[in-house]
Formats: structure tokens, C-alpha cells, sequence
């Protein structure tokens, strides 16, 4: 659910803040998990937030390489 996916937002930042990118990327993969199961309206609610957590997170692994 919606708080689910926050929790999981909050948990890939503080591991992109660490360049800990295998963490990032699975908490990524469990973001997107639970989003395709949400109703649109949910879905809505978290959008902007997930798609701002993907380019921060290509942003890392541009920055990592």
C-alpha cells in the first residue's frame, strides 16, 4: 500500500545517500512490486514520488561508474 511504498522511498534514498546501490535498486524493485498492485487512484498518490526516486537513483549510478 501507499505507506508501504513510502517506507521503501525513505529506505532507497538513505541508501543512495550512501552510493549503496544494490540496496537502492532492490528497495526500487520492491517499490514498484507493490505499486503495480494499487488501484490508480493510489497509484496516483506516489507517482511523482517514485518516478523523482528512479532519476535520483540513474543519477547515483552515473555518478558511481
Amino acid at each position: 500500500d501507499v505507506s508501504a511504498i513510502q517506507s521503501y522511498v525513505n529506505k532507497t534514498r538513505e541508501a543512495l545517500m550512501k552510493f549503496d546501490l544494490e540496496t537502492a535498486k532492490k528497495s526500487y524493485v520492491e517499490i514498484m512490486k507493490i505499486y503495480n498492485k494499487l488501484h490508480p487512484e493510489e497509484q496516483a498518490k506516489v507517482y511523482h514520488e517514485i518516478r523523482d526516486l528512479y532519476f535520483e537513483r540513474k543519477s547515483a549510478e552515473e555518478l558511481k561508474v
